[in-house]
């Protein structure tokens, strides 16, 4: 155990002195300087991410969790987009984001969770920019509905309990997050940046040990409209139909999902100010043994955040935010089942892009879970 902990401090420690004096910015590799008879002279490449080791200390039992009281990955992940420009003001676009569990990946026990992967898939994607035309990509990426509702109010830790986004089946499968296998076209007319999504079938997603999801097709429409410099409001929509069925059992059933939800951001001077919500029919999973009774009719949930940062300059650290934050879900029909999270949280923004949070968040739910304390570190590059 010794030996691995070593380990994982080399790991950390070479990897936060290796860009110690690196700004908190994407990194640019090749920069984009067009000249005739040059081909790499039209491609922009640059390299990015952030390292996020956390603690979670949740009241009571944590049962299968118990491992984040221990310190965990938070989130670590590191980003490589590049552009090409092809001609006119058209530019071939690709991005890749992976995410790597440091502890899983250095199997240190008890700081992960039973079966995790070392590295997952983020996102992939590649297609067409045009100023003119919008921008057409297809792959795994952000979802329309996340762009535009879901965005707005995952700006905290512990968030992502009240938004579709963040519930469902799986949020890289049922259109409502990263999804995969998406055609995503979005054009900024005016005000307005237009979305709008396809999204083709895909492979089975198994669910624990139970019965498999197929999604069979889907698509989504958003729109953000900027009403203000510093106030957006974006509302969406998203269908998904999918397959649920039985490990060799003919008896599936085929689910037409829907959500929909509308979110306000608002950032005058120093004030960060969010709010969002949606409705949900036939995405919160009820039963994961049942293809008949696996997802519940109806559910609901809001999101919201208030902060301001207050700027410092001083002794290393460049700006505080305090902030309160909440979310709401509950089940309309199919389960009586409601959670209700409130909080209070502190950001500590440091030079050379480090940053500190600590949220304590008040829980009241059907099943009784327990106040949540948590400390996330975190270095951006």
């Amino acid at each position: 155990m010794s030996i691995k902990k070593t380990a994982l401090a080399m790991t950390i420690g070479a990897a936060v002195a290796a860009t110690s004096f690196a700004t908190q910015a994407e990194i640019t590799v090749l920069k984009q300087d067009v000249q005739a008879g040059n081909p790499l002279s039209r491609l922009n490449l640059t390299v990015g991410g952030s390292i996020r080791p956390q603690f979670n200390n949740m009241n009571g039992p944590d049962g299968k969790n118990a491992y984040k009281r221990n310190g965990f990955d938070g989130g670590t992940r590191f980003r490589f987009a590049a552009d090409y420009y092809l001609f006119d003001d058209i530019s071939w676009v690709s991005y890749y984001e992976l995410g790597v569990n440091i502890p899983a990946a250095l199997d240190w026990d008890n700081h992960h969770a039973e079966g995790a992967h070392n590295t997952s898939r983020r996102m992939l994607y590649t297609g067409l920019k045009s100023d003119t035309w919008g921008t057409l990509t297809f792959g795994q990426q952000n979802s329309a509905y996340y762009d535009v509702v879901g965005a707005k109010t995952d700006i905290w830790d512990y968030d992502m309990v009240g938004q579709a986004s963040g519930n469902g089946v799986n949020g890289d499968y049922d259109g409502s997050y990263r999804s995969r296998k998406m055609l995503k076209y979005k054009k900024t007319v005016g005000d307005a940046d237009i979305y709008a999504a396809y999204l083709f079938n895909d492979s089975d997603y198994q669910v624990g040990k139970g019965v498999r999801y197929g999604r069979k097709g889907g698509g989504s429409l958003a729109v953000d409209y900027h009403l203000t410099d510093d106030l957006s409001w974006g509302t969406a929509w998203n269908y998904t139909r999918a397959e649920v069925r039985n490990p060799g059992s003919e008896n599936g059933k085929t689910w037409d999902q829907t959500i929909i939800g509308s979110a306000l951001s608002w950032t005058p001077d120093n004030w960060t100010l969010s709010f969002g919500g949606g409705w949900y029919q036939n995405f919160m999973v009820l039963n994961k043994a049942s293809a008949q009774n696996f997802f519940a009719g109806d559910a609901w949930g809001i999101e919201y955040f208030a902060g301001y940062t207050i700027p410092v300059g001083q002794f290393a650290l460049k700006s505080v935010q305090p902030y309160v934050m909440g979310d709401r879900i509950e089940f309309a029909n199919g389960r009586n089942y409601q959670r209700i999270d409130n909080g209070v949280g502190i950001s500590f923004k440091l030079d050379y892009g480090f940053r500190v949070d600590y949220e304590h968040v008040f829980t009241s739910s059907t099943d009784n879970l327990g106040d949540m304390n948590l400390v996330r570190l975190r270095y951006d590059f």
